[in-house]
Parts: structure tokens; sequence; C-alpha cells
């Protein structure tokens, strides 16, 4: 019995074929988690551990945490800082200059677990909560604020933090000096924890 011999280009496309998908596969799991981190370095898990003296949050978020902002589609802003409650409304203060402000406004300083659209107003008994993002840099406020159904805001309990996350969450400018590009759509992602 002969058999035919293969032909050198189906041979090739097969083999880039394979190599594509192996690479393909090797790509979707080398994914980071969207996880974003303030946890110091350790060798051991004092600061990761809730039971440890020096546990530092989860994920770090001891009344700090991270803003990220994007206008038009670039990147804008990228900060850590100071999260306070100020009445019922929830702060996150840059650290680096304190002219950068991202503000969560659920009606409550402790809103309870669950998932809350972003908002143009604030309505704990609806899961409403209305998310905006200042800058007060050279002498001009510039402001974007979330419009009814512009996101998802998550709040959890864990080991008894108030723990908020966020992403993709779209702010429309909603002040008088928001000119030219700062007229664009702000797409802003957070994360964060309040201590009990």
């Amino acid at each position: 019995m002969k058999t035919r011999p293969s032909h050198p280009q189906l041979t090739h496309a097969l083999q880039l074929a394979c190599a594509v998908l192996a690479l393909a596969a090797a790509c979707a799991q080398a994914q980071p988690s969207d996880t974003w981190s303030n946890v110091p370095q350790a060798s051991d898990d004092r600061y990761t551990n809730p039971k440890s003296k020096v546990y530092a949050g989860p994920n770090g978020w001891w009344n700090f945490g991270q803003t990220r902002a994007l206008l038009g589609g670039k990147p804008l802003h990228d900060f850590k800082g100071g999260l306070n409650s100020n009445s019922d409304v929830l702060m996150n203060v840059s650290q680096a200059n304190k002219l950068h402000v991202t503000t969560l406004d659920f009606g409550s300083a402790r809103p309870p677990p669950g998932q809350y659209t972003a908002s143009a107003k604030a309505d704990l008994a609806q899961k409403k909560v209305r998310v905006s993002f200042s800058d007060v840099n050279n002498n001009k406020i510039l402001d974007w604020a979330s419009a009814d159904k512009a996101g998802v805001v998550t709040v959890a309990l864990v080991n008894g933090f108030t723990y908020i996350t966020l992403r993709q969450v779209r702010l429309e400018p909603s002040a008088v000096y928001n000119t030219g590009d700062n007229k664009q759509v702000m797409t802003i992602g957070f994360e964060g924890a309040l201590a009990p």
C-alpha cells in the first residue's frame, strides 16, 4: 500500500495554525487579574493575614484607595490616596497634591454590600451612587460626574472593611471650565477600603 507524500505548503500551514493556537492559549492563561493592590512587600503574610497585628486591609487598602482615569480613551490620572468619609460622601484624595478628588456619594458613609448603579443622584434605597472626579489644578475646577446608568459600583464587606470597586464608569463633563479636550467623557476606575 502506497502513501501519498504530504504537500509541503499544507504541512507548513498546519504547523503555523498549531503554533498560533498554542500562543493564543498561553496568552489567555497569562492574563493578569484585575485586582489592584497596595500590599507592602514582606517575606511572610503579616500584611495579608487578617489575624496579624499589622494587617494592611483587603489588598492593602486601609482607609486608602486608587483612582485610574482615562479621558477620551487616553490615560489622564493614576493616583493612590487617602479614602475618607465626609458626612455621607466618600472621597479618595491624591496624596501628591490634594488637587485630584474622586467622590462616591451613596447617601451613606457605610453603604451595605451589593451592586450599585452609577447615577446622576445618590439613592441608597434604590442602590444608586453618584460618582464624580474633580481636578482643581491651575485655579480652575474641572469636574466630571456620572449620569444615569453610567456603570456599576460594587461594595463588599471583607474582614470588616467596606471594600469598594468600580471599573469603566463613564463620567460626563460637568463644570463651566471643562472646555476643549476636557469636554470629553472620562472613564474611571477605583478600588479601596474603609477600615471598620
